[in-house]
């Protein structure tokens, strides 16, 4: 369903992601917060019935944003970051389990598990001090596709899954995240991140349709 907020959301996170190739801080500030303040609203229009899934995902969005302004300060607020996008996850995994029960995917499980554990090894040796802050993150990333695939399969509606494909942009986009801060950075990978992060909260705001 084509919602009327769509095309601002498009208009200001490529802002976001032009001005930030062009290193213009100040616009940055500004419509990096706004884009995530518009899914939010974006979340909001697309409900009709208040239900403890909704606001569980209102909070994942609202703790996102807050990760959002940690991550675009000059100081190095990494760690505060992955602390509050670690709270989403976890708002979002309480969020889509709310349901009537949980169907078991095993091929997916085996599939995030693998992928998680190559990357972690891939990741392993960079990470320093922040190895179990990083492990903890990976867990509830991993809890959020797997729950979201859940919501998908027990949901009466069919928009639901944009809730699983958005969780499947977020892990590539923390992916992409984890691999340019800790290994190395290439010069796609930051509005790869962007791009993929804005596609993934969009598609989990839209699944919230009632």
């Amino acid at each position: 369903m084509f919602n009327t907020l769509l095309p601002f959301i498009f208009i200001s996170a490529y802002s976001h992601i032009y001005f930030d190739s062009l290193k213009k801080d100040a616009l940055c500030y500004i419509f990096k917060p706004l884009t995530t303040i518009l899914i939010i609203c974006l979340a909001y229009l697309q409900t009709t019935t208040f239900t403890p899934v909704h606001y569980w995902v209102f909070g994942g969005l609202v703790f996102s944003l807050i990760g959002d302004i940690f991550l675009m300060l000059k100081k190095d607020y990494f760690l505060q970051g992955l602390i509050a996008f670690f709270i989403a996850h976890v708002a979002y995994v309480i969020a889509f389990t709310d349901t009537t029960g949980f169907e078991f995917n095993g091929w997916l499980l085996l599939f995030l598990l693998a992928y998680a554990g190559i990357l972690i090894a891939v990741l392993n040796k960079h990470l320093g001090k922040l190895r179990i802050p990083v492990y903890a993150y990976a867990t509830a990333l991993t809890l959020m596709v797997l729950t979201s695939y859940n919501f998908f399969q027990l949901s009466w509606h069919y928009m639901s899954l944009y809730a699983f494909v958005g969780a499947l942009f977020f892990m590539v986009s923390d992916s992409i995240l984890a691999y340019r801060r800790f290994v190395k950075e290439y010069a796609w990978s930051q509005p790869a991140i962007l791009a993929t992060y804005y596609i993934a909260q969009s598609m989990i705001a839209l699944s919230l349709t009632n």
